[in-house]
C-alpha cells in the first residue's frame, strides 16, 4: 500500500513545475481559441452581408414582375371590357326611332326592331347585330357589317334597309354597294336601286320594282302594300299600333294598297277590310278580333 500511494506523491518542486506547464498551456489555449474565434467571425462576416444584399434585389424583381403581371392582366381585361361590352338600341311596338353610331353612321329602327353594337370597339371593327328592320346610312370607312340570323350584310359606305325578322330576309341598296351573304355562304352584290331577299335557303335578286317602293314605305310614314299576304300586313299593324288582332276566323288573302301610318288604328283597320268586305270589332283595350 506504502509503494503504490507513494508512486503518485510528488515532491514541492515537480508541483511547481507541473502547474507551471499547466498554467503556460491553459494560456495558450486560451489565445488560440480567441484567435481562431476572430478569425471566423471576420471570415463569416461578408458572407452574412452578400445574402443579405441578394435578398434585396430578389425582393425588387419579384414586385417588378408582379407589376407587369398586375399591367398585363388590367389591359387583357379592358381589352375583353371593349370587345365584349355592348350597347343595345331598340324601337319598342308602335314607335319608330333613330340612333347615331359612333363614327356618324345613322340608324333608323322600324316598330318592333332592335341593334346591338360594341361602341368601345368600333374603331377596330364597325359591326352591327340587328333583329327586326333598319335603314342605315352609313360613314365611309371600314368595313361596315350588319349581322342577323339569316345573313350578313356588307358595305364601305353607303346606304341601304334590311328587313331581319322571323324567317324574312332582304336587303335593297338605295346608294353605293353592299355584299349580301346567308348562313349557306350564297352571295349577292347589290348595286343603288338593287334588292335581294331570301326564299328557300337562297338570296335571289329581285326585279320587282313596286316590291323596292314597298320595302322603303316606312321611311316615308307609309304603309305600302303589292300583292302582299294579309296575315303579313295585319302583323304590321300590331307593330306600329301595340294592339292584338285575332285572325282565325279569316282566310288567308292578298292586300294591295297604301295608307299614312298616322292615321288611327281603327282607320288602319277600316281600309283594310274594306277590300276583302271584311270587319272587325274591339274586344277589349288593344285587342281587336277580324272576321
Amino acid at each position: 500500500m506504502t509503494d503504490k500511494n507513494n508512486e503518485h506523491n510528488l515532491t514541492p518542486e515537480q508541483e511547481k513545475e507541473l502547474f507551471s506547464n499547466l498554467e503556460l498551456s491553459y494560456s495558450r489555449s486560451k489565445s488560440d481559441v480567441w484567435d481562431a474565434l476572430q478569425d471566423k467571425i471576420d471570415a463569416q462576416t461578408p458572407a452574412t452581408a452578400k445574402p443579405t444584399k441578394n435578398r434585396g434585389i430578389g425582393k425588387r424583381r419579384q414586385l417588378t414582375y408582379l407589376s407587369a403581371a398586375a399591367s398585363l392582366v388590367l389591359v387583357l381585361g379592358l381589352g375583353l371590357f371593349a370587345r365584349f361590352y355592348t350597347t343595345q338600341v331598340s324601337a319598342a311596338v308602335g314607335e319608330l326611332t333613330s340612333h347615331t353610331l359612333p363614327d356618324g353612321s345613322i340608324i333608323h329602327l322600324n316598330a318592333a326592331s332592335t341593334i346591338a353594337y360594341a361602341p368601345y370597339w368600333w374603331r377596330f371593327g364597325r359591326k352591327v347585330n340587328l333583329e327586326g328592320e333598319a335603314f342605315f346610312e352609313v360613314q365611309k370607312g371600314k368595313k361596315f357589317s350588319v349581322h342577323s340570323r339569316l345573313g350578313t350584310t356588307q358595305v364601305l359606305g353607303t346606304s341601304f334597309n334590311i328587313l331581319a325578322r322571323g324567317n324574312a330576309y332582304e336587303v335593297l341598296c338605295k346608294t353605293g354597294k353592299v355584299r349580301v351573304s346567308n348562313r349557306q355562304s350564297n352571295q349577292v352584290i347589290l348595286n343603288p336601286g338593287e334588292y335581294a331577299k331570301l326564299q328557300a335557303s337562297e338570296l335571289v335578286k329581285q326585279t320587282d320594282a313596286q316590291s323596292k317602293k314597298t320595302m322603303l314605305a316606312w321611311r316615308l310614314n307609309k304603309f305600302m302594300y303589292n300583292n302582299t299576304p294579309l296575315t303579313k300586313v295585319f302583323a304590321d299593324i300590331e307593330r306600329h299600333y301595340n294592339v292584338k288582332i285575332d285572325l282565325s276566323k279569316v282566310k288567308e288573302h292578298h292586300y294591295t294598297g297604301l295608307f299614312k301610318r298616322s292615321v288611327p288604328v281603327e282607320k288602319a283597320l277600316q281600309i283594310i277590310c274594306y277590300s276583302f268586305e271584311l270587319n272587325f270589332k274591339k274586344q277589349s283595350e288593344g285587342e281587336y278580333v277580324v272576321f
